[in-house]
Order: structure tokens, then C-alpha cells, then sequence
């Protein structure tokens, strides 16, 4: 089962404030001893109130560090009919980015550890809990050494090792859903704090939570405008797929917003497009004459029983006023759908990767256009040798001129790859590419690596440094399995990466790196004079 719950480093910065010495001792919680990060965090009448339903919400202790310790707490989750509704607790936190916590959802009792790289490392986890909404529970967490034991309601879910952290700060957060917190007691090894906790850059910010069509946004896609702003496409529906309802009647839409800080920061959700049907998948490139173009695909209500729904075709709309106003939509192909960006090509033509079903067998291809959009070729296939390939394709411009695509496999299938010596007019046979994965997104970083970003496991990337002929081991970017990542230059040479949780309330996310000779650098995201983080 996914976990839609992904920490932010800078959010974990809210935790409790306790004077603990080697006896229980039992919290009371008060305003002179908590840190509270927002407005989200409140105490109220001996209670921890933490308010996650819009960002995670925390407090933090900054004067006891702990090394063995029990830290045990009774805790209730208002009940809501979506989201996570996480209540955590936090321990052995040596800064906003360090730390080891247990995720207390709906069902599942989750182990992890954060560092400044990785904000969600599993080390254990547990599901199929009896743990209702609008209840109050009782969770104990131990650690010893580098042993650790968690309990919920007097009974063991189990018991774990890890050596990574050996002492720090201990505290509370909630997620998607407001949680309560009282009758806290510690005991253990403390000692005083002999720095200030330190919060770090956020490793991840949110896009977009909420564009008003049922707060499942998934599938995004950035790029930069020739003004020097960010524009990112997505998808906003009820869910995976939004065909029309009584509370949507025009289905998913797609949707954009736009950041002129470097992704610090994003603009209030607008439409780009909302046809009759479930319009997805969306797309977005700027040509060097100014235009911009949103490439996707429509699902509609199925007209014969059995299917989910039927498919109605390829599509994009343009804007030549920077994204003020849209055309209406033009075909690309009624039969074939399409997932990745329209690339540009050296000699100037058009080129996207198109993916489609027929007969039982899955394959890839793609269509060009050689007048800015307008019209565009019949499928150029390329032959799957006999793999099912879901495809998704994408496709990027080698330093020798050749095409480089890459094709999700399906039904046990590796990811394939297949190259055009010809910009595309013909392809070698798919053959595999050495791993599993899907939604494949190609990036040339400023330093000529080849990025290639996908989903599997969950949302990761490989990289090359050769043109393709070898990849990089996986490189981990966020535990979400939504992925369908898309990614862009900054202006500082870095690179940020954009993609989706997937679940109930889905939002679409955004980390920023940096290319190395070593491999990938995460980078925090800075904040802009007077603003909150998210």
C-alpha cells in the first residue's frame, strides 16, 4: 500500500517541549515550552492540537536531547472522509532533517528514518490496524541502543534496529487531518541541548494541493517560459480517472500554475483546458517562436458495457499571449495517447512519443509535425519484437543528432529503448534497457548528463553519462509511487523535478538537485524573503 504521507525536512521542526530526567514524567503541554511553526499548531486545554489538513503540522522540544528513551502518548485523529490522517511521533531529531519517526495512519504503523538526502528511508512497517477515527489511542515508542520497539494499545507490532542517529530531540506532528496529543510521558537518558536545532532547507515543496476539481491532481509537466517564469501542466479530477459526474460534469480538466521564483513558490491553479470528457496526461513546451503548446489526451463515459471508458484521441491547445488564453483544441492522433512534452528538434521539426493498444499487443511510436504543431504524420512505429510495451514514450536529441526513445514495459517487460538515425522516420527493434520502469521523462542537465526520470521503485531516476550506452544505478527521488516526473533548469545551473503522490488527495510535489561528478546532490529550496514554508 502506498504511503501518502512524505515529510518535509523544514516541517519537522514543531516538536515537544519536555524536562525529562532518568524517571517517567508526565507533560503537560504549554505555550511557554513548544515551538509552534504556524498557526496550524495550538495548544488547547493540556493538548497538543495539530491542524495537518492543509501541511503537516508540528512542535518541537529545543532544550532535552535523548539518547534511550521511552516516549509514550495518547493520541486521537478527528475523523474526515479523505486523507491520511496521520498522528507521528518523532524522536532522536538533530535537526529539521535528522530524525527517526513512527507514521500512525488509517491502518499502518510505519518506521522511518529522515536525513537532509532522503526524507522517507522505511525501516519497518505494519498494516491491517484496528485504529478508527475520532478514538483516542495509546502508542509507546522505545529505543535502546540502536534497537527499537513500537506499541499501539498495549500490543507489540514489532521491533527494529537501525544505527544511523544515537540522540536528539523527541515530538509530534500531524498530516492530512487533525490530530490531538496528551498524557505524555518520557523517561530515558536526556541530556541539555548544547546547540540551537537547526531547521534546513525543505527538500520538498508542494505545487499545487487543491486546483478545484476534487483535489486529486496528478501527472504534471514543467517548463520554462521565454519571460524567465515556470509553467507547470497537470491534471485536476476526483481521481485516477474523472470522467464526468453530477459533482464534475465536465470530468478532469487540465490545469497549470506558474512560479517566478525558481520554483519557490507557485500561483494559484488556472485552466488550461476543460473539454466535455476527462482531459489527462497534460504536456507543455514553448517553441522558440513564442508559442506555447499543452499536448493530452481524453477519456470518455464507455458506450458499450464492460469498459471503463473509451478513448477519444490525442490533443493539444496553444497560447501565443504567454498563457493568458487558449485555442480550441486540435487533433494529434484519435487512436494513439500521448504522455511526455512535444520535443524540439535541431532542424527545427516537431516530434512526441505516442504509445497505444491493439489486438493484445502494447507498443510505441511517434508523430512529427513540420509546421509548428499544426499538422502532424501517422504513426511511426517501432517494433516491440514481441514485448508488451505500455510505452509512455519519450524521446531525446543525442549530441550525434540520433533520436534515443524510451518505452515502458508492461506485463513483466523491462523498460525498452529504441534509436533513430533518420530524426525519426524509421527505428531499431525495442530492446531492453536493464531495468523496470514506467513514465520515462528524458533531461539534458547543464553539464551534458542525460536525465532519465521515472517511476519504479516508486519515484526514482537513472542518469547517463555516455549518450545512453550505460546507466547510473537507481537514484531514490521521493517514496510517492505517483511519479510521471517532469524536470527543468534553474538559472543556477541545478535541476528541479516535478512530480505527483498519487491517492486520495493527491498533490503534485517538486525537489530540486544538482548533477556531480559523484552522482545527483539534493538541494534544499531556500525561502524568499517573508514567506511561510509549505
Amino acid at each position: 500500500m502506498r504511503i501518502l504521507f512524505q515529510p518535509s525536512p523544514l516541517v519537522m521542526a514543531l516538536f515537544l517541549s519536555v524536562h525529562a530526567r532518568a524517571d517517567d514524567l508526565g507533560i503537560t503541554p504549554r505555550a511557554g515550552d513548544w515551538h509552534l511553526l504556524n498557526e496550524t499548531a495550538t495548544i488547547n486545554d493540556g493538548e497538543l492540537v495539530l491542524d495537518g489538513r492543509t501541511e503537516q503540522s508540528l512542535a518541537i522540544y529545543k532544550g532535552k536531547e535523548w539518547s534511550d528513551l521511552t516516549l509514550s502518548a495518547k493520541f486521537l485523529v478527528d475523523p474526515a472522509p479523505s486523507g491520511v490522517l496521520a498522528c507521528g511521533f518523532v524522536f532522536r531529531a538533530l535537526d529539521s532533517g535528522s530524525f527517526y519517526y513512527v507514521h500512525f495512519d488509517r491502518g499502518q504503523a510505519i518506521l522511518v528514518r529522515s536525513s537532509p538526502q532522503v526524507s522517507w528511508k522505511e525501516i519497518k512497517r505494519v498494516s491491517g490496524l484496528q485504529k478508527p477515527a475520532g478514538k483516542w489511542h495509546q502508542a509507546k515508542v522505545e529505543m535502546k541502543g540502536h534497537a527499537i520497539r513500537v506499541t499501539l494499545n498495549g500490543k507489540l507490532l514489532y521491533e527494529a534496529t537501525d544505527e544511523n542517529l544515537e540522540k536528539g530531540h523527541i515530538g509530534f506532528y500531524a498530516n492530512q487531518g487533525v490530530a490531538h496529543v496528551k498524557d505524555i510521558v518520557v523517561s530515558g537518558k536526556a541530556e541539555a541541548s548544547t546547540s540551537e536545532f537547526k531547521r534546513l532547507p525543505p527538500l520538498v515543496r508542494v505545487v499545487v494541493r487543491d486546483a478545484g476539481a476534487g483535489a486529486y491532481e496528478a501527472f504534471p509537466d514543467v517548463c520554462r517560459l521565454r519571460d524567465g517564469r515556470l509553467m507547470c501542466v497537470y491534471y485536476a479530477g476526483y481521481g485516477h480517472v474523472a470522467l464526468p459526474n453530477d459533482r464534475l460534469p465536465r470530468g478532469g480538466r487540465v490545469s497549470c500554475s506558474y512560479s517566478s521564483d525558481e520554483g519557490r513558490t507557485w500561483s494559484k491553479p488556472t485552466v488550461v483546458y476543460d473539454g466535455p470528457e476527462d482531459d489527462r496526461d497534460p504536456s507543455v513546451v514553448q517553441l522558440p517562436d513564442g508559442t506555447i503548446l499543452c499536448n493530452f489526451f481524453s477519456l470518455s463515459r464507455p458506450k458499450k458495457p464492460g469498459k471503463s471508458f473509451d478513448f477519444e484521441g490525442s490533443y493539444l491547445v496553444s497560447s501565443t499571449d504567454g498563457g493568458k488564453s487558449w485555442s480550441a483544441p486540435r487533433v494529434i492522433n484519435r487512436e494513439h495517447a500521448c504522455s511526455a512534452p512535444i520535443r524540439v528538434l535541431g532542424n527545427g521539426e516537431l516530434i512526441l512519443g505516442m504509445y497505444g493498444e491493439r489486438d493484445g499487443v502494447a507498443y510505441g511510436g511517434v508523430v512529427k509535425s513540420a509546421d509548428q504543431g499544426k499538422t502532424w504524420s501517422a504513426l511511426i512505429k517501432m517494433d516491440n519484437q514481441g514485448a508488451y510495451l505500455d510505452a509512455e514514450t519519450d524521446l531525446i536529441e543525442l549530441k550525434d543528432g540520433s533520436l534515443y526513445a524510451a518505452l515502458r514495459g508492461g506485463k513483466g517487460a523491462q523498460m525498452h529503448w529504441s534509436r533513430s538515425r533518420d530524426k525519426g522516420a524509421s527505428w531499431t527493434p525495442c530492446k531492453p534497457i536493464g531495468f523496470a520502469a514506467h513514465c520515462p521523462y528524458f533531461h539534458r542537465s547543464a553539464d551534458g548528463t542525460i536525465l532519465l526520470a521515472h517511476r519504479i521503485p516508486a519515484t526514482s531516476l537513472h542518469y547517463s553519462r555516455d549518450e545512453g550506452r550505460t546507466w547510473s544505478a537507481n537514484v531514490p527521488v521521493d517514496p510517492h509511487g505517483g511519479a510521471y516526473p517532469s524536470m527543468v533548469d534553474l538559472k543556477d545551473g541545478s535541476v528541479l523535478i516535478v512530480f505527483y503522490e498519487e491517492g486520495e488527495r493527491s498533490n503534485i510535489l517538486s525537489r530540486r538537485f544538482r548533477t556531480t561528478r559523484e552522482g545527483i546532490e539534493w538541494l534544499g529550496f531556500e525561502q524568499p524573503p517573508g514567506k511561510a514554508a509549505r
